[in-house]
């Protein structure tokens, strides 16, 4: 397998490229700039030069002859003929310093620029057009392009041990948080151990605790649900087997009480495969929840015993399996742990679905309330009453994943007993009319 690129390789490879790019534009912007500054410059000491010698060759005086050798030894020459074919390409600086100087005396016409092999400028005199003004042009190309050059390796290397710094300095992090992904998962702090890292590392941190606490918790929830099924299911596994042992399947009355040991049986396991399915992958689709929570009434023995506080249609976008699930183990825990009448209250506030189911009985012990809706998590500590102890829990999943919340309080009047809150945010699709 091919090895992947580290963190800081990558990262030094983007800032080094990018260095190089910025060098290399920086690089010609300078070049462009001088070659500009030059030709101006020597443009005009050019003509200067050109406009000097050309009075000079007028005169015959002494001090004028001496200044004319002067300038010969300087490589400016008063020539008669005509310019010479160039040789060679001629240099671009060369040619700008022609054309400023042509620019400058008035005439470009008058100045020639020829490439034999070195750099020359001919300049017509005004004087006299048979005679020619030359000069040796200097190049200073190789200088300017060394100087250049050497500049943007140093710069080059001054920024590349910066971006080797930058690089590292991001990728450390990163390494850390790879080394220790382990025991963040795990549940360990990693705050300390990432001070100073850029933002996105630490979030990524947390995200990565997020998921191990996820996992934590779903471990601890097929554990619950081992344990929980386990001991649900002796109680009335041993009751069956000391019943077939007994011989009492010939009565009809033992035979009842085995019927009910299996069913009892069957509804731990459907909770179970309830719990376990989540519900997540039905589609959200629009149901009334009026004639759901009617159709589950009517599965009930003794529908009497209900008061319902409802409109006559209520319509909401729902995942409609899980929450007449939900709404029926309410149902199921009223009539299970508390004493009718019941209640069943479903109206429309401001968007928001409410439903809610109460009873009227003992109620639960105040500090195991807050624990209720945990998997596995009874009224009763003894666990002497029917059902698997995840009804609750199915209830606040289906809550949650509607986007909604489980609300459970205690009644302290009109008979006690305790009241279960659905609360599903922007549900309702349909305003529910008032009623007269």
């Amino acid at each position: 397998m091919k090895r992947a690129p580290t963190t800081f390789s990558l990262l030094f490879g983007l800032l080094a490229i990018a260095l190089v790019v910025a060098l290399t534009l920086a690089a010609g912007f300078s070049l462009r700039a001088s070659r500009r500054v030059t030709g101006e410059t020597y443009g005009r000491l050019v003509a200067a030069t050109v406009i000097a010698t050309d009075e000079l060759s007028r005169r015959t005086d002494p001090a004028a002859q001496r200044a004319l050798a002067e300038l010969h030894d300087m490589d400016v020459h008063v020539e008669n003929g005509v310019p010479p074919e160039s040789a060679r390409r001629i240099a671009p600086i060369v040619t700008d310093v022609g054309k400023v100087a042509g620019r400058t005396l008035g005439d470009p016409s008058r100045v020639t620029v020829v490439q034999t092999p070195d750099a020359q400028i001919w300049v017509r005199s005004a004087n006299n057009p048979a005679r020619w003004i030359t000069l040796h042009a200097l190049n200073y190309r190789r200088q300017v392009l060394g100087s250049t050059l050497l500049s943007t390796l140093f710069a080059g290397l001054v920024a590349l041990v910066g971006a080797a710094a930058a690089a590292r300095w991001l990728a450390r992090p990163l390494e850390r948080l790879s080394a220790n992904a382990g025991a963040l998962l795990a549940g360990a702090p990693m705050r300390e151990t990432l001070d100073g890292s850029p933002r996105e590392v630490c979030l990524l941190a947390d995200a990565i605790g997020a998921a191990g606490e996820r996992q934590r918790s779903i471990a601890h929830e097929r554990e619950l649900m081992l344990a929980g099924i386990s001991h649900d299911l002796r109680t009335p596994l041993a009751r069956l087997r000391l019943a077939l042992e007994l011989g009492d399947a010939a009565d009809a009355q033992r035979r009842e009480a085995m019927v009910a040991d299996l069913e009892q049986l069957d509804g731990a396991l459907e909770q179970c495969l309830a719990f376990v399915r989540d519900g997540s992958d039905e589609p959200l689709r629009e149901a009334d929840i009026a004639t759901v929570v009617g159709q589950l009434l009517a599965t009930y023995a003794q529908p009497d015993e209900w008061h319902l506080d409802m409109p006559a249609t209520l319509y909401a976008t729902v995942r409609p399996t899980l929450l007449r699930r939900a709404i029926g183990n309410l149902m199921d825990n009223a009539e299970r742990h508390g004493m009718p009448p019941f209640r069943l209250s479903l109206h429309n506030d401001q968007g928001t679905l409410v439903l809610r189911v109460a009873d009227h009985g003992p109620g639960v012990d105040a500090a195991l309330l807050k624990r209720l809706g945990q998997p596995f998590v009874r009224g009763d500590h003894a666990r002497t009453s029917t059902g698997s102890g995840l009804g609750l829990s199915i209830v606040k999943r289906a809550a949650e994943l509607h986007g909604g919340t489980l609300q459970l309080q205690l009644r302290r009047s009109n008979g006690g007993g305790l009241v279960a809150t659905i609360r599903i945010p922007n549900a309702i699709t349909v305003p529910t009319p008032a009623r007269s």
